[in-house]
């Protein structure tokens, strides 16, 4: 499987992005119809990701004056969206209107600022590996950009997990917590398979089913345009 996924690397990403785009222009039109916040931040999030993933999958015919350029809106974009998450967990959970969705939100802006500000920090790194030719974090990076990155891929993933445990007792309805199982899961069996080095590609395929299962969510969660 290693060996699979070094040498279809762009091509695999290719994929991903392309079905992201696809889950992205989903989500917008789901939005457009029930007009539920949550649909909204979803579909956000899945446009940074089919952005990132398209960045690495073109880094070989990206111009090599805008790929740096291009690459660091990717880690700042990242960083800028993904928390999103956090509040999408509020909305699910129906705390609209009340003061736990105020601190939700003050939570998510804070974690969102903080993951931009990671994204400018890091010192860029060119590397060419599994047919992508891609930056990333250069050892010089600092140390708190490289904590706020990791926290990040799982600091803002647990909380969909619980948040879809509640909506699956009350709802009957999995896609959530879905969503932020596989995320979790294909974040973390790179490295627990000793292959850290390709988790930015394997964790790709977490981030397309989290999209996947964002997307059921808006679908089957908006009864008669019913408040999350």
């Amino acid at each position: 499987m290693r060996d699979f996924f070094i040498t279809n690397g762009a091509v695999i990403a290719s994929v991903i992005a392309a079905a992201e785009l696809l889950l992205t222009a989903a989500l917008f039109a789901a939005f457009a119809k029930k007009q539920q916040p949550a649909i909204l931040l979803a579909a956000l999030i899945a446009l940074g990701l089919t952005f990132d993933a398209a960045v690495m999958a073109l880094g070989r015919v990206i111009s090599p004056d805008i790929l740096p350029v291009l690459s660091r809106i990717r880690f700042v974009s990242h960083g800028l969206l993904v928390p999103l998450n956090i509040a999408v967990c509020g909305y699910a959970l129906r705390w609209e209107h009340t003061k736990k969705m105020t601190v939700i939100w003050v939570i998510t802006a804070i974690v969102c600022l903080l993951g931009a500000a990671s994204g400018f920090a890091r010192v860029l790194e060119l590397r060419d590996f599994a047919g992508m030719l891609r930056h990333v974090a250069g050892d010089s990076t600092p140390l708190w950009a490289d904590k706020i990155n990791r926290v990040l891929s799982f600091g803002t993933v647990l909380p969909l997990i619980a948040a879809g445990v509640a909506v699956i007792i009350r709802e009957k309805n999995p896609s959530i917590f879905l969503a932020g199982l596989l995320m979790f899961v294909f974040a973390a069996v790179g490295p627990a398979t000793g292959n850290a080095d390709l988790i930015f590609l394997i964790s790709m395929i977490g981030e397309l089913l989290m999209a996947v299962f964002f997307l059921c969510f808006a679908l089957t969660a908006y009864r008669s345009n019913d408040e999350i």
